[in-house]
């Protein structure tokens, strides 16, 4: 088909209107799934799929009921709409487009629920009328609706199971009269073994009540198919659908036009039992697809790419493609990519096929004729970096073109520039800066242009910070002043020695004498360009005194100064000592002073030597003598007395501690504590030592300032730590001989007495005190402990009535004073059909659920006593209803 009829079978395509659509009364489809979170917490998931032009919208609160396996309403969630999203239309034919005005929304709706462990396992469900009245394959879809439901199994089938879970998004749109392939699987997280299989739609709700809340209980009848289709039948097709019971996947060809209501399950097996099942079903819509393929790629717009093109590909509802690149030359002039690359052996002009789709029905042939030329590749030999003065380049251009290309130049900058030839320059920037040459070929309507920088450079200026201070000594810091420098090499002027330049941009140089010195700098622009610069330093020896700082005590200070450094016996001496001083002044090169009074004072030493003055400054501290103090948080108290130190001192500097607390224990902490274990009164001393400034060691003693009092013993005997309840009397004698004594009994009861005879309400474990007080008022506790045990009682009725009635309902022996129960009942071939390890938990008459007859059953009951005895009780029971 040529394209200008295939462009007008397209445009008469586009006007013709699909008449089936979507007139869905609510819903096209849905699923229901659950997953298990742990702790029988389990999240109940509701996927709905209608139709995007539906008058009805999604529930805004979906109600999902929960059933027994009793069929008894145990809760109804009402889950709230999560917004919705459109399903993609999917129709796996290249050739087929499908119809624009098919359009399927879904929401996904989600409820957390606890379910604890239940014989029979629960049944969730939701329910929605009504179906799309145009379905063809059932009867009055009009007034049919949707349960869409799951069963959660026992926990003796399987603990904490998941259900499975659809992989992909049903498909909605079959074309007519062409195979049809969908992948309808499902993934199952706790790895069981799935079957897929036709299934039969599950009606619910109805026009009278089309959204029941909450839905009803099982069980549930299935909607009739319409004449001609059956549960393995559901669409007219030829070959018949199939679904692969391992893979689920779905293989056909539909026949007619229409609407179907299409229904699936997956079954759910673990080691060879069944679990559960999931239901999925939807509406189809059988349809006439039509196909507009067109190959097509765009026509050459540049000649001058070489011989490698990348070509582009614009074709319409294509997905494969073959390209034939008219190449003579070679067999392997094709591809199957959609946008291929592809290198020609040689320039010349060639015709391009490309075929969308080949191989089907709808495939389409496009050819254009390609002219391949070499690349111009314009370039120009390199030119490199230098300075403004001076700079000049000759550039020669180089680049495949014939006789009749055209060349030309040109500049980022100010330039002075000269053609000797097309192709040859001389050229001189004006400029600093980065400059840009730019290289331009013209040639068989091809433009190319390359181009290259240069960076053209301040000129260096070299300078160096003369000199204005003299006396420094042999090593001289240099400043550079040099500008527009990247680099630099210094001569340091002695020439007897080789290790007098330097290559750093401000160095130290110590030189080996004194003297007048010609020092030159080189200052290097990127080693491209260079300046120089020579000046004369003369070095002296450096003048440098000082005296040692120092600091005392106030009481008898006196210090002794001494000049210190590189002065000679010709240096004269003034010092300015301060108005506080003994003295103020003094020119001898050693002085001792006074002062007095604590404080800073500053000292000036001025020294006049080889021509040079230099005049030092420091400080002398005078400080007050420390002074020891400390406090205590209490003098008196009972053995043993724990007190708290705490320094006080009055102090310059840090120090080193000694407490000494009298009863031949020390500690060296700052503010300690101590723990007095013996009776008695006690003297206290702390030893202070400071380390700088003031230097001094003080002591402070203290005597007689604790006293601590001795502590009384409590002891008491008890006639017995272990006595049955029944009768049982408690006795206690105070042993301890002191002032006053008291019984706390551990329930409450206090006695005063020395003698206590004491009968306790209840049975368990009871502390009893004894609180001893002396006449310091220092006491004492001893505590003992009693146990009072509960005696065994057992009672067993002999009959029972389950009925409901409320009354006498469950069989449960009553029993007390134990700390283990085994209760088992067996019917009478000494079948075992309950078993109980907790007395509150009892037995209903029941077995597997299943109410048992009226007759005599045997018991059997073992228990363990607080003192740990086995004793084990049998008897019979009569059911009676």
């Amino acid at each position: 088909m040529n394209h200008s009829k295939k462009i007008r079978y397209i445009l008469l395509l586009l006007v013709l209107v699909f008449t089936l659509q979507l007139k869905a009364n609510h819903l096209v489809g849905g699923t229901m799934s659950y997953e298990c979170l742990g702790n029988n917490i389990y999240k109940i998931s509701l996927t709905i799929y209608r139709d995007c032009s539906s008058g009805t919208a999604f529930d805004t609160q979906a109600p999902i009921a929960i059933y027994d396996v009793n069929n008894t309403l145990l809760s109804n969630q009402l889950a709230n709409f999560p917004g919705s999203s459109n399903v993609p239309i999917i129709i796996n034919n290249p050739c087929l487009i499908a119809p624009q005005n098919v359009c399927v929304e879904k929401a996904e709706y989600e409820a957390i629920v606890n379910l604890p462990p239940s014989p029979g396992g629960y049944t969730v469900v939701y329910q929605r009328c009504c179906r799309n009245s145009n379905a063809v394959n059932i009867n009055n879809p009009g007034a049919m609706g949707s349960t869409y439901k799951v069963h959660i199994p026992e926990q003796n089938l399987a603990v904490c199971n998941s259900s499975p879970t659809f992989n992909n998004a049903p498909p909605t749109v079959m074309c007519e009269g062409y195979r049809f392939s969908y992948d309808l699987s499902a993934t199952d997280i706790d790895g069981d073994s799935l079957v897929y299989l036709f299934a039969d739609p599950i009606n619910g709700g109805s026009t009278a009540n089309p959204a029941p809340s909450p839905p009803a209980s099982p069980p549930y009848s299935n909607i009739p198919w319409a004449a001609g289709f059956s549960t393995n039948n559901q669409i007219n097709s030829n070959p018949q659908f199939t679904i692969d019971p391992s893979t689920g996947f779905l293989i056909g060809t539909p026949l007619n036009q229409g609407f179907y209501t299409f229904s699936i399950k997956v079954q759910e097996y673990r080691n060879g039992v069944f679990l559960d099942e999931i239901y999925r079903d939807f509406i189809l819509v059988i349809t006439n697809c039509q196909s507009n393929t067109i190959a097509d790629f765009p026509v050459q717009t540049n000649y001058c790419d070489g011989l490698a093109l990348n070509f582009n590909n614009t074709s319409t509802n294509s997905t494969y493609f073959y390209w034939d690149f008219g190449d003579l030359s070679t067999l392997s002039d094709t591809s199957n990519l959609s946008l291929p690359s592809y290198t020609y052996a040689d320039t010349g002009v060639y015709n391009v096929m490309l075929v969308a789709n080949p191989g089907y029905f709808c495939a389409d042939t496009i050819f254009r004729q390609f002219e391949i030329y070499p690349k111009i590749l314009p370039s120009f030999n390199s030119i490199t970096d230098t300075c403004l003065n001076n700079n000049e380049y000759h550039i020669k251009g180089l680049g495949n073109y014939d006789g009749n290309g055209v060349l030309t130049w040109s500049y980022s900058g100010q330039t002075t520039s000269q053609n000797f030839t097309p192709d040859s320059i001389q050229v001189n920037f004006l400029d600093t800066g980065n400059q840009v040459i730019t290289f331009t070929i013209t040639d068989n309507g091809c433009v190319e242009t390359y181009k290259d920088s240069v960076y053209i450079y301040p000129n260096p200026v070299a300078d160096i910070l003369s000199q204005s201070i003299y006396c420094d000594g042999l090593a001289y810091d240099f400043t550079n002043l040099s500008t527009h420098a990247t680099s630099f090499f210094w001569d340091f002027g002695v020439n007897s020695i080789q290790s007098d330049t330097s290559l750093l941009y401000s160095p130290l140089y110590l030189y080996p004498d004194t003297g007048i010195f010609e020092v030159t700098l080189v200052a290097s622009q990127m080693n491209l360009c260079y300046d120089t610069i020579n000046k004369f330093f003369n070095v002296k020896e450096d003048l440098n005194v000082k005296f040692l700082p120092d600091t005392l005590c106030f009481i008898n200070n006196l210090f002794t100064l001494d000049v210190i450094g590189n002065q000679n016996s010709l240096a004269t001496y003034f010092w300015d000592l301060g108005s506080f001083a003994n003295i103020s002044t003094s020119t001898n090169p050693q002085v001792q002073i006074t002062f007095q009074d604590t404080g800073f004072y500053p000292i000036s030493l001025t020294v006049d030597n080889y021509g040079c003055t230099f005049t030092y400054v420091d400080t002398l501290g005078v400080y007050p003598n420390p002074i020891p103090l400390f406090s205590i948080d209490t003098n008196l108290g009972c053995q043993p007395l724990l007190i708290n130190f705490y320094d006080s001192s009055y102090l310059y500097s840090s120090a080193s501690y000694l407490w000494n607390f009298g009863d031949n224990s020390s500690s060296t902490l700052q503010n300690p504590n101590h723990i007095y274990s013996s009776p008695g009164i006690f003297d206290v001393s702390i030893t202070v030592i400071t380390d700088s400034f003031c230097v001094d060691t003080v002591t402070l003693k203290l005597n007689n300032i604790i006293t601590v009092n001795p502590k009384p013993i409590a002891n008491f005997s008890v006639n017995t730590t272990e006595i049955y309840f029944m009768n049982h009397v408690i006795a206690l004698t105070d042993l301890s001989n002191e002032l006053y004594q008291e019984f706390n009994m551990g329930d409450g009861t206090l006695f005063l007495d020395e003698h206590v005879f004491y009968e306790y309400n209840d049975p368990g474990y009871y502390d009893v005190f004894q609180i001893v007080t002396n006449q310091f008022q220092c006491s004492d506790t001893s505590i003992k402990t009693i146990w009072i045990k509960p005696g065994l009682l057992v009672f067993v009725p002999n009959a029972f009535t389950p009925n409901n009635d409320g009354l006498n309902d469950v069989f449960s022996p009553k029993v007390s004073g134990i700390i283990d129960y085994n209760l088992n009942i067996f019917n009478r071939w000494g079948e075992l059909i309950f078993e109980s390890n907790n007395m509150l938990n009892g037995w209903d008459g029941s077995y597997q659920n299943i109410a048992c007859q009226e007759e005599v059953y045997t018991w059997v009951l073992k228990i363990k006593t607080v003192d740990y005895l086995t004793p084990t009780y049998r008897g019979h029971i009569s059911l009676i209803r």
